[in-house]
């Protein structure tokens, strides 16, 4: 199943180098390295003691050799056994993933024979809904003939009405002037109040100026105080550290005096000494030399022993030149590191000062920009001030010309009002006669006339309540359109349907507004009237039947609809639980493998070692060059095994890493799969099967894996590779850049390896002390490193 993700991480292991091999987070240094630590140390006691020793070492030798033979017996028994275990469960992957294939295929046709049958159902749905709108269009037909014979009487009576209204339109124009005339006087009253509320604003607004002006003076104060605060502060913080730069430097030179002074007196002391050594010496040959009449070959022995004597002492000299030089060069590097702190304090309180600079500037600027707005602002409020008196004046002089204006206008339109009413009340005595004639024939045709509007108010509300119900089930049909695209095809043609039938309805209720004037006119004509609304009164209760069948039709299709996402977020939600225990145990198997193949190569070069060294031991020819160049191999043997255990601990970080994105983008799945997922059936109700592999014998040790489950992944291998690919080039992004380029792919990463929120901390954490001049390094806070699981079981 993961053929193609265990071919790249054996790549990524191939490339690396030979150091960095899978070793678990439980095997450290002092469980590989303890037999070569113990043949250290015992080569390192030969060189203190004799040759009678190599015996008992050789027996220790021979012991250790037996028990490494034991346990490499044991490791190969358990790799046996884990091998045999991965064979069965690679056999039951197969057999379920071919079991789930077929299962996929019926629940694919089903749910096609399902989407046949609805397309059908829609189709009949349909074409009855198109019969029934086409009778309701003829006798919608039928209405508009009759409205028009009724528009022509309504013609007629209009004629009549329009010499009333002529009358009357003579004496709505006197009194329309009348009315501008007391419009106009009581503008120019409301036009002095507003100018006298206007004066009062400008008033208030000047004291208003006045006081943000003294408020903004004593702000000013209050800043200038401030920043010759700030300034006395700066400058007496510049005055400390030229003072302490100062004293700093006296007392390191100082200190570097007395440092002087103190090896000179120390290196005079040691040359008087030594010079009284060698004086006494030679005091002491010469007194020999004096006291016993030695021969030549006598005398020359005591020259060579005193030759050896001083090419000792020159030796001793020698050492300890060295010494007082390394003793030095550790002085003078502490030196360094201090004088580097003091200059690391000087930089940082220098970048106080310039912050501190740099606020008091940005301050000052801030408060200069906030002084001349203010007087840009008084100066605008007086400029306010002085146009407002003008405009006062200038209106106080128009509203004098406006009352004279008036007044004679006044008194010319008396006039002619006068004339009007003499000429209105003739005429309004000949109309009386024919208005009381006609407000009889009125008065029985509004009787008429208000039980139609009853029944047309009545038929309005229903024809409203029927248009409402349309919108709601168009709006329905729309939010369901992206549920299928034949469903959404199909509730587009209904609702074309319905937006003509809505204008036609507009167009109906037109009519019937223009038929109600008609009526007016003609009596004789209500009963066929009447009719017709019965007939509407029966087309919208069909209607409202219709409209039920739809809703009831909608409910259902969403019930099943949502029984579908129900039985398909079950499905998925088992099928990603059943992958990740598959990849946690896979993984594990593989790591276990991968340290017992590791153990058993370590034991092969240890055991090869050892036998080399016994066999030197046995030919009896180890002298103390040897013994030195062996622990020479030793430490260089424990510097590699620490640089491997760096290596395989980044491998085993980045493997965990590799697990963790495989398991995040098992669980995401790409669009393509959730629209299959969206087309799955109504009977889609069944969880993948769990196959189990056949449990290990009693006699071998079992594994911890030995019961899992096992799911059908062929259909994501696609998106895996397209997601493994995007992972690796995120990762080696992350790894390659700059503590800053990463800091920016913090979010990515974390988000791509499932990283909890205590992990995302935490690496933001580290990458900002890489960057960091100063600070000291997080710790894990509980994070769980990837380790292998079970592995003090097989330890």
């Amino acid at each position: 199943m993961f053929a193609k993700l265990k071919k790249k991480i054996a790549e990524e292991a191939a490339t690396a180098p030979r150091s960095g091999v899978r070793i678990p987070r439980t095997i450290s240094k002092e469980s590989i390295t303890s037999v070569g630590a113990d043949s250290g140390d015992d080569f390192a006691s030969d060189g203190s003691s004799s040759r009678d020793d190599l015996p008992a070492q050789l027996l220790r030798r021979n012991d250790q050799i037996r028990r490494l033979e034991a346990k490499l017996s044991d490791y190969a028994e358990q790799l046996r056994i884990m091998q045999k275990t991965k064979e069965k469960l690679e056999i039951a992957l197969e057999r379920h993933q071919d079991s789930s294939i077929k299962k996929l295929q019926e629940q694919n046709d089903s749910h096609q024979v399902s989407r046949a049958k609805m397309a059908e159902g829609m189709a009949l749905a349909l074409e009855k809904k198109d019969q029934e709108w086409m009778e309701k269009m003829a006798n919608s037909d039928k209405l508009l003939k009759k409205e028009e014979l009724l528009s022509q009487q309504e013609r007629e009576l209009q004629h009549k009405e329009a010499d009333i209204q002529s009358a009357k339109r003579g004496l709505a124009e006197a009194r329309g002037k009348l009315q501008t005339l007391e419009r106009q006087h009581e503008e120019s009253c409301r036009l002095n109040s507003e100018l006298e509320i206007e004066r009062e604003e400008l008033l208030l607004l000047r004291e208003e100026a006045d006081k943000k002006v003294g408020e903004l003076e004593g702000r000013c104060q209050e800043l200038q105080s401030v920043i010759q605060q700030v300034s006395e502060d700066f400058q007496k913080s510049q005055s400390m550290v030229s003072t302490l730069e100062k004293s700093l430097h006296e007392l390191q030179t100082e200190h570097d005096a007395l440092k002087l002074q103190q090896q000179k007196a120390a290196v005079t002391v040691e040359d008087k000494e030594r010079l009284l050594v060698e004086l006494q010496k030679k005091v002491t040959s010469l007194e020999r030399r004096l006291q016993g009449n030695l021969s030549q070959d006598e005398h020359l022995q005591e020259l060579l022993q005193e030759k050896s004597s001083l090419e000792q002492s020159l030796d001793g000299t020698r050492a300890e030149l060295l010494a007082v030089r390394t003793d030095h060069a550790d002085a003078v590097s502490s030196l360094e590191a201090q004088v580097s702190r003091m200059s690391v304090t000087i930089t940082e309180l220098q970048t106080l000062l310039r912050h501190k600079d740099d606020s008091s500037r940005a301050y000052r600027e801030r408060t200069d920009t906030q002084i001349a707005q203010l007087e840009q602002q008084v100066v605008e409020s007086s400029e306010r001030l002085s146009s407002a008196q003008q405009q006062i004046a200038e209106k106080q002089q128009n509203m004098e010309k406006l009352e004279g204006e008036r007044s004679a206008e006044k008194a010319f339109l008396d006039q002619q009002l006068s004339l009007l009413e003499q000429q209105s009340r003739e005429k309004m005595s000949r109309l009386e006669d024919c208005v009381a004639s006609l407000q009889k024939d009125k008065q029985t045709l509004q009787t008429r006339l208000a039980d139609l509007d009853k029944q047309m108010n009545e038929v309005d509300s229903v024809l409203k309540q029927r248009t409402e119900e349309l919108e709601q089930c168009r709006v329905e049909l729309n939010s369901r359109q992206t549920l299928s695209t034949e469903i959404a095809k199909a509730l587009e043609e209904t609702r074309r349907q319905k937006e003509g039938l809505q204008t036609q309805v507009a167009e109906l209720s037109a009519a019937l507004q223009s038929s109600q004037q008609e009526v007016t006119a003609v009596t004789e004509k209500l009963a066929l009237r009447e009719e017709d609304i019965r007939s509407l009164q029966n087309e919208v209760q069909g209607r409202q039947a219709s409209l039920v069948e739809v809703q009831e039709e909608a409910e259902r299709l969403r019930a099943q609809l949502e029984q579908v996402e129900l039985d398909k977020d079950s499905q998925v939600t088992s099928l990603k639980e059943e992958l990740l225990t598959q990849t946690q145990q896979l993984d594990s198997c593989q790591a276990r493998i991968s340290y017992l193949e590791v153990e058993v190569e370590t034991l092969t070069e240890q055991l090869h070692s050892h036998s080399v060294v016994c066999e030197e031991d046995q030919n009896g020819s180890v002298t103390v060059d040897d013994l030195d160049h062996i622990q020479k191999v030793n430490r260089e043997l424990e510097q590699e095994l620490s640089d491997k255990n760096r290596t395989i601990k980044q491998l085993q970080q980045r493997l965990a890493e590799l697990k963790r994105t495989l398991q995040k983008e098992l669980k995401l799945k790409p669009e393509s799969e959730a629209e299959g997922r969206e087309k799955l059936p109504e009977s889609r109700a069944e969880k993948p099967e769990r196959v189990c592999p056949d449990p290990a014998p009693a006699s071998t040790p079992s594994p911890p894996t030995s019961n899992t489950t096992v799911t059908n992944t062929s259909d994501l291998n696609d998106s895996r590779e397209i997601n493994f690919e995007y992972l690796k080039h995120v990762v080696l992004k992350f790894m390659s850049s700059r503590e800053a380029e990463a800091y920016q792919l913090i979010r990515a990463v974390s988000v791509l390896l499932n990283f909890t929120r205590e992990e995302e901390d935490m690496l933001k954490q580290t990458l900002e002390y890489k960057m960091s001049w100063f600070g000291s390094k997080p710790s894990p806070k509980g994070i769980v490193r990837p380790s292998i699981s079970g592995s003090a079981h097989w330890s």
